[in-house]
């Protein structure tokens, strides 16, 4: 028997495939095949206990950092990662091991690059070596921002700053809308959908998917995204004799019964492909020959004994069975001959207020072994230079402290991983010393010094976006004298 809810969901479905019209906005004439995976860390993640500042400078390196934050601080100790043949093998030795306390393992140290000022933390050795790889961009102090200013600029009001600064709700809309400006309905991948909609072809998975929760990314004028879950397609076979044969009996116009019959031939034409896919034309990733750090199947979730860690604080690999999926459709999309897609994918629970070591570490563990494995994927797949991860979050947090935690607020180091991506790190560590000009507040509210609509711009540069699209899809880019940040192959 169907419910509302499968209705309401079947109808949106459907309403999603229906919404694509026939005609094509600006040049998306491809012959190859990128993705993009957008992982979002809702909440607002500590960039700074991520990617911890380790240089000597008294203003932006160690000192200062630890200065700010003496309870939550990661320690000044540097780790060696266990490599066999060049590769991560934690399968006989944990160099965050701190008597199964996770907690401990996260201020435990972190890993050094050469010639970099800022450190990946213990729980990220997956990161830490792909950035040794040059896989990784790590991406300083940066968030939504409208335009570049001083601190005094911001205070006295002679440069804009973000509506609702430290709100949760209205930054993650700036950060998704790509416009830092104004709380716009749509989001910089539904506006790119909107320019760019026969890039597919018509095809019937679109260009944006969403595994798990949806947020206001994928929101376009013409175009919405495509939903999955992560565990695969959603059936709705109980419906076929139900609500839907229902409503050919409907005694109302000829177009109401038109556009439901649509409706309902669209959403289970969706359905079956995807159920077909999904079930025998995706990846089994128990027959590669890639393993995860601990030598067991990729996106497996490793043994609490594996990962040495005890209740009460366990690690978080929700994240893990989002990464598979993400790496199962762009399998499917690319031999579907699709030529451009974007994933996204919410990771939440980093609005760490308090009992930051128990709540951040579970999260960055979580999110290292996620990205490890989903890049292995990739690579056996073949795709490693054709698709690119990166995160985005509400905003970073305070230098200072909060108690056992930090608060609410602006700048953070971000990430970006791929073959496509030219390993380092770009821009710089502000002034972390509490009251500085770097500082808006006397909290560490550290001022951006570079925006998201940079950050997205040398992404998208890559995906294949013009410079006249561009100024479409990151309007505010022409704020910045520095339009490309120069992290990717293009």
């Amino acid at each position: 028997m169907q419910n509302r809810r499968d209705f309401l969901k079947l109808s949106l479905g459907a309403i999603s495939a229906l919404s694509f019209p026939s005609f094509a906005f600006g040049n998306s004439d491809f012959n190859d095949y990128k993705a993009l995976v957008v992982i979002y860390n809702g909440g607002g993640n500590d960039g700074l206990n991520t990617f911890i500042p380790s240089g000597s400078d008294a203003n932006s390196g160690y000192q200062a950092y630890a200065n700010a934050r003496e309870t939550i601080k990661v320690k000044n100790n540097s780790l060696e990662l266990p490599l066999n043949n060049g590769e991560l093998d934690l399968s006989s030795s944990n160099p965050y091991s701190s008597n199964d306390n996770l907690a401990k393992g996260y201020t435990k140290g972190f890993y050094l690059h050469d010639g970099a000022d800022l450190a990946t933390n213990a729980l990220m050795p997956e990161i830490a070596h792909l950035f040794n790889k040059n896989k990784v961009a790590i991406v300083a102090n940066a968030g939504n921002l409208i335009m570049s200013g001083t601190k005094k600029e911001f205070t006295s009001e002679l440069k804009p700053l973000p509506p609702f600064l430290f709100a949760h709700n209205h930054q993650t809309k700036l950060a998704m809308t790509g416009e830092a400006s104004t709380l716009n309905y749509n989001g910089w991948a539904g506006r790119l959908f909107d320019n760019w909609i026969d890039v597919n072809g018509g095809d019937i998975y679109g260009m944006n998917i969403a595994v798990g929760r949806s947020e206001h990314l994928f929101y376009g004028d013409k175009t919405q995204g495509l939903r999955i879950n992560p565990s695969g397609p959603t059936s709705y076979n109980h419906l076929n004799t139900d609500i839907f044969n229902g409503l050919n009996d409907l005694e109302e116009s000829e177009m109401f019964k038109r556009f439901f019959k649509k409706l309902k031939q669209h959403s289970f034409d969706m359905q079956t492909v995807l159920t077909e896919d999904w079930n025998n034309n995706a990846p089994d990733f128990s027959t590669f020959s890639a393993k995860n750090a601990y030598g067991e199947e990729l996106f497996s979730s490793p043994s609490h004994e594996q990962l040495q860690e005890s209740k009460p604080v366990l690690t978080d690999t929700s994240i893990l069975k989002q990464l598979k999926a993400v790496a199962k459709l762009a399998y499917i999309g690319k031999n579907r001959g699709l030529k451009r897609e974007i994933f996204f994918i919410y990771d939440g629970g980093y609005d760490t207020h308090n009992n930051q070591s128990n709540q951040h570490s579970r999260k960055l563990r979580g999110l290292s072994l996620g990205i490890g494995d989903f890049y292995k994927a990739i690579k056996e797949m073949g795709m490693e230079n054709e698709v690119v991860s990166f995160n985005i979050s509400d905003f970073g947090r305070s230098t200072g402290e909060n108690g056992d935690g930090t608060d609410h607020a602006w700048g953070s180091n971000l990430f970006v991983v791929g073959d496509a991506v030219k390993g380092g790190v770009y821009g710089s560590v502000p002034n972390l010393i509490l009251g500085s000009e770097d500082d808006l507040t006397k909290k560490g509210r550290l001022i951006p010094t570079i925006s998201m609509s940079q950050y997205y711009a040398t992404i998208l540069k890559w995906f294949g976006v013009d410079d006249m699209l561009m100024k479409k899809i990151v309007p505010e880019l022409k704020n910045f004298d520095t339009k490309d940040l120069g992290f990717m192959h293009v």
